[in-house]
């Protein structure tokens, strides 16, 4: 018999037009229509000894360790949930607001309009968590797994051996979707679990604000189990993952409003497919422990700085910014970072049910890594968690280079160089320490 407890909550997260909008690097380029809504949302899950844990998810591309350490400890202040139970999750839909403008390698100055819808973001965030805390009632938890083919690996080589952007069908990726169930009396909280880049809007609308196809999937959920549903996406390892509908033979074709309906909906039945499997009762027995990986950079293998003096001079906004950046920081004497701290946790849930959260855009590939170190074939990963910047590439992929590997670490502040082999042992010491201490 399972004594869990669990409240949720949320709220229409849709930011002001105007705003510059997020996945298109430190350039701004201002939000003009809303297409759909996006949304926060929170779950706190209570076990029988009373530890508590938060999952909060937010449509937006990522904010910073800062912005999101900051809620966490207003959030620990407030409630008394530990600091590492509480994770901050983004679907990363490239039709949000620019946030996390703080990591970008940009010399232009973040706009007061975006300050305050963060501000006010963050403090509606608090507010929703103690709403979700006063709703809370006992749930019967219910674990599901299921697979879905809505993703394709990206990475791809080109004809002249470079590794570009494009449609890998021989490429890895995890097929695994995971949901877990919340029932209660007058309710229920469906969170679910998949690795996929929401890059589609964006192709069509560049200027349209879209939740994308988690929206839709969640409003499907939500129309087809009822209106008390609380239905919650919760994005996985998707660095190197985008939407399968729209790839051709050797490229990505532009999507259409169609492709993000069709999309979403077979995720959203992909998810009623595997709540009809059957599944497995939980008894929680929670606990949360978090730390830091500090991943190595190659700092030998940054561009000499003529490279940045000459994207100074360029007339495109994206690449004058980020010159520029690169030019004052070598002019002003500080060294590019040797590390990155890489933040990372585990979530334990009951014996054999164990979730492993990580900041950043996480590669796919990091999955059956892993599962090796922790010697848990049941795992399950959460990407884009309290930090969205940064790709982390594993160990065989940086010397294949790519967009991954090189030119995304040039847009933020912790780059320009590319992550060093040594990588994974870096993760898995990390790892197995956070296992010794759950």
């Amino acid at each position: 018999m399972s004594y869990a407890k669990a409240g949720w909550a949320q709220f229409d997260s849709t930011p002001p037009l105007g705003l510059p909008m997020g996945g298109r690097g430190p350039r701004f380029s201002p939000g003009a229509e809303v297409l759909d809504p996006l949304v926060a949302q929170a779950v706190v899950i209570e076990d029988q000894k009373g530890y508590r844990t938060v999952w909060i998810s937010i449509d937006m591309i990522g904010m910073t360790w800062h912005a999101t350490s900051r809620l966490r400890c207003e959030l620990t202040a407030m409630t008394g949930i530990p600091f590492e139970a509480i994770v901050v999750n983004f679907s990363h839909t490239h039709s949000g607001p620019m946030s996390g403008f703080e990591g970008y390698a940009t010399t232009e100055r973040k706009p007061k309009a975006l300050e305050a819808y963060e501000n006010s973001l963050l403090s509606r965030t608090v507010k929703m968590v103690l709403k979700a805390i006063e709703n809370m009632q006992p749930v019967a938890v219910r674990v599901h797994r299921g697979t879905s083919e809505i993703g394709i690996n990206r990475r791809r080589r080109n004809a002249d051996g470079s590794m570009g952007m494009g449609p890998n069908p021989e490429g890895y990726i995890n097929r695994d979707l995971w949901v877990m169930d919340l029932a209660a009396e007058d309710g229920r909280c469906v969170l679910f679990n998949y690795g996929c880049h929401p890059v589609m809007v964006y192709s069509f609308a560049w200027d349209g604000l879209s939740a994308d196809f988690p929206g839709v999937c969640r409003n499907r959920l939500v129309e087809i189990l009822g209106p008390n549903t609380h239905a919650q996406f919760i994005q996985g390892l998707a660095g190197n993952i985008r939407p399968r509908r729209l790839a051709g033979s050797d490229t990505f074709r532009k999507a259409t409003p169609q492709d993000v309906v069709a999309t979403g909906a077979q995720l959203a039945d992909d998810v009623l497919s595997a709540l009809a499997s059957g599944g497995e009762n939980l008894d929680l027995d929670l606990n949360c422990v978090s730390g830091f990986a500090l991943a190595p950079r190659d700092r030998d293998a940054i561009l000499p700085r003529a490279h940045w003096e000459a994207l100074a001079e360029r007339e495109a906004e994206l690449e004058r910014n980020l010159g520029a950046y690169w030019v004052e920081r070598f002019a002003a004497g500080i060294p590019p970072a040797r590390f990155l701290p890489w933040a990372v946790g585990l979530i334990r849930l009951a014996e054999e049910h164990t979730v492993a959260w990580l900041g950043n855009e996480v590669v796919a590939e990091w999955l059956p890594l892993l599962r090796t170190h922790l010697n848990d074939a049941n795992l399950i990963a959460w990407g884009y968690c309290q930090d969205g910047r940064n790709y982390m590439p594993t160990d065989a992929l940086i010397p294949e280079g790519g967009y991954e590997v090189d030119r995304a670490n040039h847009y933020t502040k912790a780059g320009p160089g590319p992550f060093q082999i040594g990588i994974n042992a870096v993760a898995k010491q990390t790892f197995l320490e956070l296992a010794q201490r759950l």
